[in-house]
């Protein structure tokens, strides 16, 4: 039996809520699954049940050589997966730096990149219903990023890091929608302007004023405002995959960097916290993290940047930290709060705190 037939047999057995508990989605599902994909689920050092991470227990660990894990997979009763992506996350797979973690409860199931920069909805990289999709499209989706051959191959994880590559321009895009039309607003954008009131003299037969239609624009376009993050502890220095923050009016929080040598860096501008905490820490050092951020783009580069179009350079985001290096500034205090607390683990540099504060 191929594992399109097993798909359509286990879709067969979910409409008829045969699956009664964790253990029956796990051997029932899970198992058999992974076994038509080619894993060995009889051999404890490939397919490891109750993995222990850090005195807590993940449900599988696959492993391809040398027991060291190459994916957690966390399973739950159908309809308990809201909420559990944080303790597979934030518990199993981050602290372990595991690259690919699935979390399902059998029906649904949800792929991510847990080391990837961003919010839980921003590393998922994909979310597969076997309820709702065809056995064969579902049999594609699995096989890509879970058969032994993939994940063996390492083609799984360049299959999972190309697809979220995707999924982060398309949702930077709808994201960046808002401030495109803001700009235009603001620059009075000629075409804008023009197309607008060709259409109104179209429907009434007389053009408004360009002053009218700029205000009637403008009252369409509330001021963007940089997200912000919530806030963690005084003592907090390991960045936490965060839910979706929610947006608040200032003052903008800024961030504090406090070194074992009892030395203080906190700046006006949080991207000048940034640049002058690795220029401490040391510029070659951090760099050799290849840490990314926002797109995949790296966090310190010796290549030149793009130039600007003429009259933007107050709003470039690449700051020069050297003779011949840029950092790239251009992210939110969120990311930029979680790449120094990367920085302070990966070179274990027991930084006394990196903190997140709002300003009196």
């Amino acid at each position: 039996m191929g594992l399109e037939e097993h798909i359509r047999e286990i879709k067969t057995r979910l409409g008829k809520s045969e699956y009664l508990n964790e253990q029956a989605i796990s051997q029932g599902i899970v198992l058999r699954l992974l076994g038509a994909m080619g894993w060995d689920v009889y051999n404890p050092q490939v397919v490891i049940p109750e993995y222990t991470v850090h005195g807590k227990r993940v449900d599988f660990a696959l492993s391809v050589r040398s027991n060291r894990p190459n994916i957690f997979i966390e399973v739950k009763y159908l309809g308990k997966i809201p909420g559990a992506d944080e303790q597979l996350l934030e518990d199993y797979a981050f602290r372990e730096r595991v690259q690919f973690a699935v979390l399902t409860d059998g029906r649904e199931w949800h792929f991510y990149l847990p080391t990837e920069q961003g919010s839980f909805d921003e590393i998922k990289v994909y979310k597969l219903d076997l309820t709702e999709r065809d056995p064969g499209e579902s049999s594609e989706r699995l096989q890509r990023y879970l058969s032994f051959d993939e994940v063996s191959s390492g083609r799984a994880l360049e299959n999972a890091k190309a697809d979220h590559r995707d999924v982060s321009k398309t949702r930077q895009a709808k994201e960046t929608i808002p401030e495109a039309w803001a700009k235009l607003v603001e620059d009075n954008d000629d075409i804008l302007l023009a197309l607008v009131s060709e259409k109104v003299e179209d429907i009434r037969g007389v053009k408004p004023a360009s002053e009218q239609v700029v205000a009637y624009l403008k009252s369409l376009s509330p001021p963007v405002q940089e997200q912000e993050p919530t806030q963690p502890s005084a003592t907090e220095t390991t960045p936490s995959k965060a839910k979706k923050r929610s947006k608040r009016p200032g003052p903008y929080p800024k961030i504090k960097v406090i070194f074992p040598d009892g030395e203080i860096i906190s700046k006006k501008l949080v991207k000048d916290t940034l640049v002058e905490t690795i220029r401490k820490i040391g510029v070659e050092r951090v760099m050799a993290l290849e840490i990314h951020g926002v797109g995949n783009r790296s966090l310190i580069t010796e290549q030149s940047p793009p130039p600007l179009p003429p009259g933007k350079k107050k709003q470039n985001p690449w700051h020069k930290i050297d003779s011949k290096r840029y950092i790239y500034t251009g992210t939110s205090t969120d990311i930029k709060y979680k790449q120094l607390c990367e920085i302070n683990d990966r070179l274990k540099l027991r930084l006394r705190s990196i903190e997140l504060f709002k300003p009196e």
